[in-house]
């Protein structure tokens, strides 16, 4: 119903976080590499976003999001968000991470290699 909210959140926050992060130009991989993590969870939420109005979850009048007509839909939204949308959310990030760390240690590789050449 509403698990798009938690990687949409998380996405807003980090746009913030990244703002003041690029004024900093760090050399950290991880941080030369938010603008990819941004990208998958923008994404994702906007395919979770129109799935969720394809099945009638979310509508373009108030409230929105068909869940919170009755107290009962709401309390099993609100679950969704903090069990699936968290969730979604850790994966997406640990992903990320893996990539960059596979990246970090591909690009060590070739450095190395072309040092020994």
């Amino acid at each position: 119903m509403g698990c798009f909210v938690a990687p949409m959140t998380e996405a807003v926050v980090l746009t913030a976080v990244s703002k003041k992060l690029n004024k900093k130009s760090s050399q950290n991989e991880f941080v030369k590499e938010v603008p990819v993590l941004e990208k998958m969870l923008y994404g994702g939420s906007a395919l979770l976003i129109v799935e969720h109005v394809y099945h009638g979850e979310l509508v373009f009048w108030p409230p929105f999001f068909t869940s919170m007509i009755s107290m009962e839909d709401t309390q099993a939204m609100i679950h969704e968000i903090l069990t699936t949308g968290v969730l979604m959310s850790v994966l997406v990030t640990l992903t990320w991470v893996g990539f960059v760390v596979w990246k970090y240690k591909l690009l060590l590789k070739r450095k190395k290699h072309a040092v020994v050449r």
